[in-house]
């Protein structure tokens, strides 16, 4: 399962205290949406839309410095940073995947 993180320190960051806790949620759901669909920190237009004021508060998020606009929609700015990307998220699902195998193949032998 891939989690999305959020810094503890968000609460007196000068960029959510500038895109407002409304953009912030916007923030929050897309973070959520893009770790979910592993699309590393792409937000589709139609996502956005999709909420009251999407637009509007996207366009907060790009002001404060969070996210920046991309030709289907918009990114977050510093994903890699905090986040995992699609391959990191892949290869840990495999790797655990092959230590349930291990697992269960020691639990059968005995």
């Amino acid at each position: 399962m891939a989690w999305f993180n959020a810094d503890d320190k968000m609460h007196s960051h000068p960029k959510v205290r500038n895109a407002g806790l409304e953009a912030i949620g916007l923030w929050l759901v897309s973070g959520t949406y893009c770790t979910d669909y592993l699309t590393d920190g792409a937000v589709p237009e139609w996502f956005v839309t999709s909420w009251p004021k999407g637009k509007q508060l996207a366009a907060k998020l790009v002001t404060a410095g969070l996210w920046e606009t991309a030709p289907d929609g918009w990114k977050f700015l510093s994903w890699t940073e905090y986040q995992r990307i699609k391959t990191q998220v892949i290869e840990e699902k495999a790797r655990a995947a092959e230590r349930k195998k291990r697992f269960k193949s020691k639990s059968e032998e005995q």
